[in-house]
């Protein structure tokens, strides 16, 4: 049975062999496309125009003609490419670098079930308020040296080998705590696995900002936060798991288990492409020209769009380099132009330090002991919390490139700041007082909103910090701009975790009122200070801020006008050099 259909295809023919629905396959224009799981859902979801016919899986040739004969090859082509840009090579790459992502949400996880373990508790001789503090906090001041040290080791050396670099100290680092025998050799070695953390987690979204499409930007940089969720899932369950030993293995396993991603990531690294928009900074561009095409040969239909993209990119970063001259760190405080970017950078992550949610992570143990709750029983509940984030980061993937960055923003701080205010009140209206009844209901009202925190922080504002930082500064100064970003998040996130203890234990649940105020205050800056940058390639968005000129498509007229092209890139070559 064929279907010969003219308008808005050319010449199309679908055959179905022996009418059967899995043997469809489309010819259009003498060029082979080949989607049948496109073109199934699409006839499915068309059953009441083509008289689709579940019980025969046949469809009438004359009526198939209807639901596609205004549909252009191009239209087709993206049709039949939707599902495939769920596994494109830049998300597939970005899964793999979230392995840094693991390691910081699996040592952020870890620290929770061994502080409430007794056994933890006893060997290091029961630390006080403040110096479980410190070795909690640790973790962040290591992050914060190795999120400086980015702006070097990512310019210089490239996005691949700063990820080696920063994993190479997470190994050792796994070594020291696994093999801990006193408080200063633990701390030395969460010190060493933070800087492992703030290396890799500093590089590794500007480098998914930088391979991925505009389309997919979003979802490929966020994925971050994904395996930043899972690793604190599989550390809170190796926790619960570890509680049912009564010896120091409880807790040495889960500080080994941190060296695993370390490993795989240092080593794995180098299998893929390197950054081509950090080889065309370099001067490098039949290299870069090389990584594109690892990256998005297979999303493109013919060799001439293919070659427009890269050149886009291309002629826009030497463009940058010619208008910027060579900039330096202190560039990114000069113009306003750049203060503004380095706001919009910073800000998203004081948002999201300030939201609570490394309280809540780091402290939810205390948190529950203050209801009366049992050291199992709040081993299981920080278990079931550490469900929530994992699948809430997985829903977001589904909307995050189709919802403004400024709308998940200002909606995820505004309803944070309600759930604190709920259980602010539920807190001070229902104590929990050692030896006297409780209020269940209460109780569990409470512990609702905490993972409502985590489900809110997981979908919304968790997965932005790490979109927005890398697509919102240009090229050069990407790497520099975004170590100062993850600075100020580590800087807040290690004044929380350092005062979080002893601010609980001398005000208890007036400490959350905190919360309140610092997340209805960012719902307001969110609102009235944020651009938007959805759907808009890393390029133009410098336009947003109105300090480069980008050269858009048309103006470079397609691959005949190569003067353009070979005037950029050659000054861009000469400076590399320099």
């Amino acid at each position: 049975m064929v279907a010969s259909m003219s308008r808005g295809w050319g010449q199309v023919g679908v055959n179905l062999s022996s009418h059967e629905l899995g043997d469809i396959s489309v010819k259009a224009n003498s060029k082979s496309l080949v989607y049948h799981r496109t073109l199934i859902q699409y006839f499915s979801a068309h059953q009441s125009l083509i008289g689709l016919s579940r019980r025969a899986k046949t469809i009438p040739s004359i009526l198939l003609y209807f639901p596609l004969r205004n549909t252009s090859v191009e239209k087709g082509r993206e049709m039949a490419k939707t599902d495939n840009e769920w596994l494109s090579k830049p998300f597939l790459t970005s899964l793999f670098l979230g392995l840094g992502g693991f390691l910081y949400g699996f040592d952020s996880g870890i620290i929770t079930p061994s502080l409430a373990l007794k056994t933890f508790r006893n060997y290091f001789g029961n630390p006080a308020p403040p110096l479980t503090g410190a070795i909690v906090s640790l973790f962040q001041a290591g992050a914060w040296l190795g999120s400086a040290s980015v702006g070097i080791t990512s310019d210089k050396l490239g996005r691949r080998k700063a990820i080696a670099f920063g994993c190479a100290f997470g190994i050792i680092g796994a070594a020291l705590m696994a093999g801990a025998t006193h408080v200063a050799m633990l701390m030395v070695g969460r010190l060493l696995i933070g800087f492992a953390v703030g290396t890799v987690t500093g590089v590794a979204p500007v480098m998914g900002a930088e391979i991925a499409k505009t389309s997919e930007r979003a979802r490929v940089t966020a994925v971050t936060q994904m395996m930043v969720a899972w690793g604190f899932f599989v550390a809170l369950w190796t926790g619960v798991g570890e509680g049912k030993w009564q010896n120091s293995q409880q807790w040495r396993l889960g500080f080994a288990i941190q060296g695993i991603p370390a490993v795989i990531l240092c080593i794995g690294v180098f299998f893929i492409p390197e950054s081509p928009r950090w080889l065309l900074l370099k001067g490098r561009t039949d290299d870069a020209n090389r990584a594109f095409r690892a990256y998005h040969e297979s999303s493109y239909q013919d060799e001439e769009r293919l070659m427009s993209e890269f050149t886009i990119i291309q002629v826009n970063i030497a463009e940058e380099l010619s208008a910027q001259h060579r900039l330096s760190w202190a560039d990114l405080f000069k113009t306003p132009a750049f203060r503004y970017r380095l706001f919009v950078g910073c800000f998203v992550w004081a948002a999201a330090m300030l939201a609570g949610i490394t309280f809540v992570q780091y402290f939810q143990t205390s948190i529950y002991a203050t209801l009366n709750y049992t050291e199992d029983r709040q081993l299981l509940i920080s278990g079931l919390y550490g469900c929530v984030a994992p699948i809430a980061c997985i829903i977001s993937l589904f909307f995050i490139d189709r919802v403004g960055r400024k709308k998940i923003l200002v909606s995820s701080s505004a309803t944070l700041s309600l759930a604190y205010m709920i259980i602010t009140i539920i807190a001070a209206k229902f104590p929990a007082i050692p030896g006297k009844p409780t209020n269940e209901a209460a109780q569990r009202g409470l512990i609702a909103c905490i993972f409502f925190v985590s489900a809110n922080y997981s979908a919304l504002l968790g997965p932005q910090t790490w979109v927005v930082p890398p697509e919102v500064f240009t090229t050069e100064l990407r790497a520099k701009a975004n170590s100062i970003v993850q600075v100020i998040h580590y800087s807040i996130s290690l004044i929380i975790a350092q005062c979080s203890p002893i601010a609980l234990k001398a005000v208890g649940y007036k400490y959350y009122i905190l919360f309140i105020l610092t997340n209805a205050l960012c719902a307001l800056v969110f609102f009235f200070a944020y651009p938007e940058t959805k759907g808009k390639s890393l390029e133009e968005i410098d336009e947003i801020f109105g300090d480069v000129k980008i050269v858009h498509e048309e103006e470079i007229g397609g691959l005949g006008e190569k003067h353009l092209v070979q005037e950029t890139v050659s000054n861009t070559e000469a400076r590399a050099t320099h």
